[in-house]
């Protein structure tokens, strides 16, 4: 049985709603990223080795 109420996220990037139980994540030392699909994450990715530079 499906649940009417499932728990969902929003995509750090593109900020579109998922279900939790179906986002990709991204650890850090403090936090969890949530992303709804490998195009976002390869974005954040991309992003986040800029700024490191």
């Amino acid at each position: 049985m499906k649940k009417d109420k499932e728990e969902k996220i929003a995509c750090h990037v593109c900020q579109k709603m998922i279900p939790k139980a179906a986002a990709l994540h991204a650890e850090g030392q403090e936090y969890v990223l949530h992303f709804c699909n490998l195009e976002c994450l390869d974005y954040w990715k991309n992003q986040h080795n800029k700024e490191k530079t």
